[in-house]
């Protein structure tokens, strides 16, 4: 009996395979970013043949929809659509697909990570994540440059993090973002040296917003966390 109450004991602290599932799924992920395996060059060349076609703004929201909601490198689609059309249009096409995934992303890390948060919710560490991950902060994060909107999306999935909340923080992130991005490679095409305008003139304003968000999240920090509901 003894034995058979451990085998038990030992199960239930055995990481469930959807978990491992989420966290493989991140890993490659990131994985796939870092080493560029797609030759994205002659991606955008090939779009240009179609841009022109009402189903291939659709077919991008699509696609980029996807490789967020699967942790893959999704950041490209917003070089290739501001490389393809003009930024208000991109932005559109970026919001929708980036807000599209990042839902995606969440669902998919809540449904792999149910069985393990239903273990680990009464945690210290858990709690205290779960209790600043409120909107000022997915603001902060979803804003940030280079922050893996993966990380974001699974991360909430996986904390529980209030819906609505999660979403209002992502249209505001993918908004100033994909403006941003896209108005800047708009520019890049008259620009003789675009990379000393990338260097600062677009990561800027970036780290400034995220900066602002922080200090508010610092300023109004005492309030009640926005994870926990209105």
């Amino acid at each position: 009996m003894d034995d058979v109450h451990k085998l038990k004991k030992l199960k239930k602290r055995r990481p469930s395979y959807q978990l491992l599932l989420l966290v493989a799924l991140l890993l490659l992920g990131l994985l796939a970013q870092k080493l560029d395996l797609v030759d994205w060059l002659e991606v955008l060349e090939v779009s240009r043949h179609y841009a022109h076609h009402w189903w291939f703004p659709p077919l991008l929201i699509l696609a980029m929809a996807a490789f967020y909601a699967l942790a893959l490198p999704g950041s490209f689609f917003m070089w290739l659509t501001g490389a393809l059309f003009v930024p208000i249009v991109a932005t559109l096409i970026i919001v929708i697909g980036g807000v599209g995934g990042a839902v995606g992303g969440y669902f998919v890390s809540r449904r792999l990570a149910r069985r393990e948060c239903a273990r680990i919710k009464h945690q210290p560490l858990f709690n205290f994540i779960r209790r600043h991950g409120d909107f000022v902060a997915l603001c902060a994060v979803r804003t940030f440059p280079s922050f893996p909107h993966s990380v974001i999306n699974y991360g909430a999935g996986v904390l529980g993090l209030p819906l609505g909340y999660f979403v209002l923080s992502t249209i505001i992130g993918f908004t100033l973002k994909g403006y941003l991005y896209s108005a800047a490679i708009y520019q890049l095409t008259t620009m003789d040296e675009p990379g000393e305008f990338l260097s600062w003139q677009l990561l800027a304003p970036l780290i400034m917003l995220s900066l602002l968000f922080i200090a508010a999240k610092l300023i109004f920090g005492r309030k009640p966390s926005l994870a926990n509901g209105p």
